[in-house]
């Protein structure tokens, strides 16, 4: 009760304060990035249409926007890409907030400057609350369990991975993978699925040579026709 009183506390003065120190710089061509890259080309295909529209679920830093907008440029030449994440002013040690890292990441993308709707934009928001519809959608390591939710600092509130999976499906107009972390987490994914009679392919492990994690990653790809 007292963490989730902190965690309550805690999220409040951020999304309040939105403190952030500027100018954040680093290393755009970075391993998540690559990794983003890979995965989508192995486990994602589709096909080359002129204009697509992507949703990605829980940006975090976006600190792997460009591996998403490398490849889905690929397949279109118009590319609406959209991030959202619920915490994006928490902060990181260096006192750099999600959101100003973020819009590092993404000011040198092609379109970002065209304005909002149009090229790369991250929205710092609850995913209940875009109405938009989307071609595609990536949703890596969604919370199925409450304890990393609270780990990372959100209120229990926040905690409603099956209303969060039927809203995000209400988005969809084609495809959306879905990357879990371990064997527990993608069995309790497998079920929401299920209950919410989605359908969808199990990918099994999520390979890569681009980073190693300690956990394995396991895949889903929801179709919708």
């Amino acid at each position: 009760m007292f963490n989730d009183f902190k965690n309550k506390f805690d999220f409040y003065i951020r999304t309040k304060t939105k403190f952030s120190r500027k100018n954040y710089s680093g290393n755009i061509n970075n391993p998540e990035s690559e990794y983003l890259f890979e995965i989508l080309t192995n486990y994602f295909p589709i096909d080359f249409k002129e204009s697509i529209s992507v949703l990605d679920i829980g940006s975090k830093n976006w600190a792997y926007v460009k591996g998403e907008y490398d490849f889905f440029k690929n397949y279109s030449t118009q590319l609406i890409l959209d991030g959202v994440e619920i915490d994006a002013y928490r902060l990181n040690s260096n006192f750099y907030s999600r959101y100003e890292i973020a819009q590092f990441y993404i000011k040198n993308l092609q379109g970002v400057n065209q304005g909002v709707n149009q090229g790369v934009n991250y929205y710092p928001d609850n995913l209940l609350n875009i109405n938009k519809k989307y071609d595609y959608i990536i949703w890596l390591l969604p919370f199925v369990t409450i304890y990393p939710l609270q780990k990372w600092g959100l209120p229990k509130k926040y905690f409603m991975p099956e209303k969060l999976l039927e809203h995000a499906y209400k988005l969809l107009n084609k495809q959306m993978l879905i990357v879990n972390q371990g064997e527990e987490e993608a069995e309790i994914q497998k079920t929401m699925l299920d209950n919410l009679g989605i359908e969808y392919k199990e990918l099994g492990t999520i390979e890569s040579q681009a980073l190693e994690f300690k956990n394995s990653r396991y895949g889903f790809w929801v179709i919708k026709n």
